[in-house]
């Protein structure tokens, strides 16, 4: 039985921004979304969390909307967004949609590996692909998986979550299967609460190819959001997806 996935829940939403510190990321991304935007466009952010990126977006006049299954994570966004300019959906993005069309749909931060089997990342993309409107594009952002993919035994590190908290994490890989555990252990002077987080890694190839199945075609790829070249030695990439001709 392959691995289900498991969202973020109170405990995680509440230390998500401390877990991911990565304002430079969300504001080279929000500048290269910018420029694949029409002036007054329309973004859909599939796995959107407490609306790191699509909040920026929408204050920068942008129709924004955003699906998430972790109920936790919307209520982030709903406190971060009082006046709701980025309308939410509860539920799970590789089988629901918003039954609207946009001009960016997009994948963020490894969010499609979210996704825990071959089946659930096909279905993800052509999900996406329905919400495209003519012409518009997939963004895909993702860690390239070959160091991990390598990995002989569990990996343990240690997060700082504040003065007076950490998480410590232990990851597992399953090269038969591309799935990755990351066992995430937080102490913040309670008793320990301990969570599961499963991602399927794929190969950015295999990617291209989910996505043809999906009637998508790669129509760029990058080594950042600023623009570098993806080569081998790129620690990940974004990779920006069109409709093939019919």
């Amino acid at each position: 039985m392959a691995p289900a996935h498991a969202h973020y829940d109170e405990k995680l939403a509440s230390v998500y921004d401390q877990m991911y510190p990565i304002q430079a990321d969300t504001d080279q991304a929000v500048a290269y979304l910018t420029r694949l935007l029409p002036a007054g466009g329309s973004l859909l952010e599939l796995g959107v969390g407490n609306g790191r990126i699509a909040l920026p977006l929408a204050e920068r006049g942008y129709r924004v909307h955003g699906i998430d299954d972790s109920e936790a994570m919307l209520a982030r966004l709903r406190d971060l967004d009082p006046h709701r300019r980025v309308t939410s959906h509860l539920g799970d993005f590789t089988e629901t949609g918003t039954g609207e069309r946009f001009d960016v749909v997009t994948l963020l931060m490894n969010t499609f590996f979210a996704a825990v089997t071959k089946e659930q990342q096909v279905s993800c993309l052509r999900r996406a692909a329905e919400q495209l409107a003519p012409g518009g594009k997939l963004v895909i952002q993702a860690f390239d998986p070959a160091p991990y993919h390598a990995m002989s035994r569990p990996e343990v590190s240690v997060r700082h979550l504040s003065d007076t908290s950490i998480m410590l994490d232990t990851l597992v890989i399953d090269r038969a299967q591309q799935v990755m555990v990351g066992v995430h252990t937080i102490l913040d002077g309670g008793p320990p609460q301990t969570r599961r987080h499963v991602l399927r890694y794929a190969f950015p190839l295999e990617i291209d190819v989910l996505a043809e199945l999906a009637g998508l075609r790669l129509a760029d790829r990058l080594g950042s959001w600023t623009g570098a070249p993806y080569n081998s030695s790129s620690p990940g990439h974004v990779s920006v997806y069109v409709a093939r001709p019919q």
